[in-house]
């Protein structure tokens, strides 16, 4: 109930079974009955394929049921009546299924949210894990960084606070994510602004926006690449250096054109397994494409958006 819709192949069968299954139970009951109760054993085949097959289905059963009811269970038996009690009958069996059927699919649709919400819940906290223990490596690169760089514990405290306070603001970004587009420039420099040392950390292109389903998804994909440069790449070692850039092409389209370029790192081997983390530098929505290279002179990655707006100059 749950899972993706029934195609129309689905609900036919669905509602092909639960018009014959009915049907025959009140056939056998017919000597017990005769004409009392035609629709009784309609009810409950409404309500199984209005939830577990959708409201067409539990449409189409109580259109076929209405009819084979009237045919076969109220006299005169073997055809259609159109008598006043026999309309009346039939319609107040449509008005009554038609309540079943508006109460089951709104159940359906609520059943379907509950478990889109499990399912992200789950996804959200898989993927915090992965957050923490990536931030804890990011706070190690940090502070080794910054040691290198520090010629006093007092300096050396005042540069990784600051660069503490970067990291949190970045993460403000991934929190949050409620905008109606975002400006590329600000998204870069606050994703890559905890990971900047005297200048490893250099960004150019034009002043652009990007549809508000693209934010979150580079935030994440850039923060992953930064992360790992710490960790590997060109920010574990002095003179590493990333260069990101980007465009907008044709020069009067709306496809955004970002690359990341490592340089001056260590010799890059290609992982021997992806995690979680490969998960984000894939085409993805929001991210339409994104096709990440191993160099060994530097990692490599190019994302492509559409729905990109030029701001002006």
């Amino acid at each position: 109930m749950g899972g993706a819709a029934p195609t129309p192949g689905a609900e036919a069968l669905w509602a092909g079974a639960l018009i014959v299954l009915p049907s025959l139970v009140r056939a056998v009951l017919a000597p017990m009955l005769g004409e009392t109760a035609p629709f009784a054993s309609y009810f409950p085949a409404v309500l199984v394929a209005s939830v577990f097959a959708g409201w067409r289905a539990g449409l189409a059963v109580t259109v076929g049921a209405a009819a084979v009811a009237n045919y076969f269970f109220i006299a005169p038996f073997g055809e259609l009546s159109l008598s006043l009690t026999n309309v009346a009958a039939t319609a107040l069996f449509l008005v009554t299924t038609l309540l079943i059927i508006v109460v089951a699919s709104n159940l359906r649709q609520t059943v379907s949210e509950l478990d889109r919400t499990v399912r992200r819940e789950e996804s959200l906290r898989v993927e915090l894990a992965h957050r923490v223990k990536n931030n804890l490596a990011v706070v190690q690169g940090l502070a080794r960084q910054t040691s290198r760089l520090s010629s006093d514990p007092e300096a050396f405290y005042h540069a990784l606070s600051g660069r503490l306070m970067a990291l949190g603001q970045a993460h403000n970004i991934l929190s949050t994510g409620e905008w109606e587009a975002c400006e590329v420039s600000v998204l870069v420099r606050e994703a890559l602004g905890p990971f900047q040392s005297e200048g490893s950390v250099a960004f150019h292109g034009e002043a652009c926006l990007i549809p508000p389903d693209s934010c979150v998804p580079l935030v994440l994909a850039l923060h992953e690449l930064a992360t790992n440069a710490v960790k590997y790449g060109a920010l574990s070692e002095p003179n590493g250096r990333v260069d990101v850039d980007w465009r907008i092409e044709p020069a009067d389209g709306n496809r955004l054109l970002l690359q990341w370029r490592e340089s001056g790192g260590p010799i890059v081997q290609p992982p021997q397994r992806r995690g979680l983390g490969s998960r984000l530098l894939r085409p993805q929505p929001g991210l339409d494409d994104a096709r990440l290279a191993f160099d060994p002179d530097g990692v490599r990655c190019e994302f492509e958006i559409g729905g990109a707006t030029r701001l002006p100059a």
